[in-house]
């Protein structure tokens, strides 16, 4: 009984290698018939045969070699299979292949992290982009709704000083009247009793203090006006604006009606704030100064020289 055992116990450990060199010695053939049937090379036969074949070939090649060298030697292709998991050479592909499942799912794994990651820092661009936009909207219309209060604070004021100026101005203009016609009268009065040898003198006296008052003082002012002047505009229409000179000095900010001239000098450049670019016609040192850029109802801000 004991023999027996042995016997059966060492048939079970048969190595594949070996029951299918028995096999194909049994039907009569060589390696080189074995290697004419498999397109196989004599060296990878005799590998096979022995156990002794390459292990880095094992995970994809072996088990095909020994399942096909079966079919050919009329081998059952499980028992050879069965011998050749007892040799280990199975489990050894095996953890092949779970080590590569495994580095598939985790690069799959990472590549969706890195996707998702992508997409929230798109969302935060996006969002942070749109935020910036409607700061900047809200101050641009902020401004103009100062602009607009400016201007209306300024045409009210505007109007309370030409109905003060226009009380005090009918007023002193009855007394010029009343005067005129007393001079005259007092004229009509003097040519009467005076005699011509003083009516001479005086004609001679009026126009040498009248002569070289007016006419001489006058006019060099008016041509050192027109000189030094650098910013000169017209306006077709009521207009608000704001000039201010290089040191920041304010030279002129209210409202400007139709068909009046505002002309300004100071220290370049000038920054110019205009509330209808549309209603303005500017000039700079002479040279005339496009406003037909800006869109109409929208405030300009502009620098001088450009």
């Amino acid at each position: 009984m004991t023999t027996e055992h042995i016997e059966e116990t060492v048939e079970t450990f048969i190595a594949p290698g070996l029951l299918l060199k028995e096999a194909r010695k049994e039907l009569n053939l060589t390696l080189e018939d074995i290697s004419s049937r498999l397109r196989l090379r004599v060296e990878v036969l005799e590998q096979i045969e022995a156990d002794q074949f390459d292990m880095g070939k094992l995970a994809t090649f072996t088990r095909g070699y020994y399942r096909s060298y079966a079919k050919v030697v009329n081998v059952p292709e499980q028992k050879v299979l069965d011998a050749l998991d007892q040799l280990g050479k199975a489990q050894i592909e095996q953890h092949d292949m779970q080590s590569f499942s495994r580095k598939t799912k985790r690069d799959k794994h990472d590549n969706r992290i890195m996707k998702l990651t992508w997409v929230i820092f798109a969302l935060i661009l996006s969002m942070s982009v749109l935020w910036w936009w409607q700061e900047q909207a809200q101050l641009e219309s902020a401004n103009d709704a100062e602009l607009i209060a400016e201007v209306e604070t300024a045409k009210s004021m505007e109007q309370v000083e030409e109905n003060k100026t226009d009380s005090p101005q009918t007023e002193e203009t009855a007394p010029t009247l009343d005067e005129a016609e007393m001079l005259q009268l007092d004229t009509n009065i003097s040519e009467l009793e005076t005699d011509s040898k003083t009516l001479e003198k005086e004609t001679i006296k009026e126009p040498e203090a009248e002569a070289p008052v007016e006419v001489k003082k006058e006019e060099p002012v008016a041509e050192k006006a027109v000189v030094t002047e650098d910013v000169v505009m017209t306006f077709n229409s009521d207009c608000w604006l704001q000039v201010q000179d290089a040191s920041n000095n304010r030279l002129y900010s209210g409202v400007k009606k139709s068909n009046q001239t505002l002309k300004l000098t100071g220290k370049a450049p000038y920054k110019l704030i205009i509330g209808a670019p549309n209603a303005v016609t500017l000039t700079y040192k002479g040279k005339p100064v496009d406003l037909s850029v800006y869109p109409a109802g929208k405030v300009a801000r502009l620098t001088l020289p450009q």
